[in-house]
Order: structure tokens, then sequence, then C-alpha cells
């Protein structure tokens, strides 16, 4: 769909792809299909609260990586929430591979708690929509923090997971066995999407053929 440069943090730009957009609005549309303007000011923070949470999530696998020194050319916001794109490899090593992995959803779990405390005050003071909107945010980034997690590529738990493969199976088998795995998620994912959450078979689709590449990458699984 393309992507556009929206601002930059620290000077690492941040790209918006359009296909965020459209995810953001399909899971945010019981609050515009209602037609009121309370429901769509919320479906808007909705959207915004998802970028912010996407952000802060790339940003931590940023800032991890700087602690290894290596920099951050760009982080782009998209439809299977963000990449961040490095100057250079990280470390060889499995710690750094895994510390910067597991930054980004360990924001996400910070995000979660946070939205819910503010969910739990804004209902003790009658915040009402306003309560429901933050409610859907810590939601939301549990959601993201499992999600983030499954065993499948670009997915932070792929990442960690082909990093502790291959010391013991060599960086060929460790990419054949993450991209399978995530063939699975993806077909995983598309069976819960039934009946009708295309949120939900979107991501599924998008998964399965960032997998089927990596596989095919390496020659697909029968190529020693």
């Amino acid at each position: 769909m393309g992507r556009v440069e929206i601002f930059r943090i620290g000077g690492i730009p941040i790209f918006l792809d359009f296909f965020f957009v459209l995810l953001a609005v399909l899971f945010s549309w019981p609050y515009w299909s209602g037609g009121s303007n309370v429901g769509m000011s919320a479906g808007f923070v909705l959207i915004i609260g998802l970028f912010i949470s996407i952000l802060l999530h790339e940003l931590g696998h940023a800032w991890a990586g700087r602690a290894f020194g290596v920099g951050t050319r760009a982080i782009e916001i998209n439809g299977l929430g963000g990449l961040c794109y490095f100057e250079r490899s990280l470390p060889a090593k499995v710690w750094p591979r895994t510390a910067v992995g597991l930054a980004g959803p360990f924001a996400n779990l910070v995000l979660w708690q946070g939205f819910d405390i503010a969910a739990d005050l804004s209902s003790d003071a009658g915040g009402g929509v306003l309560g429901v909107v933050l409610n859907q945010l810590a939601h939301a980034n549990l959601l993201l923090l499992i999600f983030n997690l499954l065993p499948a590529f670009p997915l932070d738990g792929g990442k960690v997971l082909e990093a502790w493969l291959t010391p013991l199976t060599g960086a060929i088998w460790s990419i054949r066995v993450v991209a399978v795995l995530g063939l699975a998620v993806a077909a995983f994912l598309a069976w819960r999407s039934f009946p009708g959450s295309m949120f939900m078979l979107m991501l599924a689709v998008l998964i399965a053929m960032q997998n089927w590449q990596m596989l095919q990458s390496v020659g697909g699984i029968g190529r020693r």
C-alpha cells in the first residue's frame, strides 16, 4: 500500500504504512459503525492509542539495540504492528538478540498494566466511554504482548527462537523451523478468524506470506 514518513524521534524516522490504518480501523470498527460523535471520537482515541503502543514497542527494540552499540535506521508502523530497521546486524550472540527481541514485548507489558490502572481510575471517576477505551487499550497491549511472542517471522518470538536455535541447528535450519512454526501459527489464526473476524484473517495472511518467503529463502524444507 505504501508508507509515508510522519516525524522523527531522536533522529530516527518514523514511517506509517497505510495497511496499519486499515487494520486499526477494522479493530476499532464497533466505535465507528455506531454513527455517534462520541463513538467516533472513542474510535479515533483507540487508533491513536494503538499507534503509540506499537511505536513504544519498536522504540523499545531501538533503545535496546543502542545499548549493544547498534543504531536504528528507521521504524515502520505497519499491518503486523511495526518493524525496527537497525543500521547493521545485531551481535551474533544469543543474549543480545534475546534482550533486543524481548524489549518490545516488555514495553507492551508495561503499557498493559498502565492502561489497566488508568481504566480503573477512570471508571471510579465516572469516565464512561473513556474508561471503556482505556480498558480496550489495556487489552490490546496484552494481545500485542502475546502476539509478538508467537514463534513466527517477523514477530519477536520467532526472532528470539531463531537466535536460540542457530547455535544448535545452524542458521538455515533455525530459519526453517521458525518458518514452519510460523505457517502453523498463520493457519491457527485463520481458523480462529471464523466466523467473521476480517482483522485476524488479514493478520493470518500476512504472517503466512512472511514465513513462506523465509522458508523459500533457505530452499524450502527438503534441501540441505
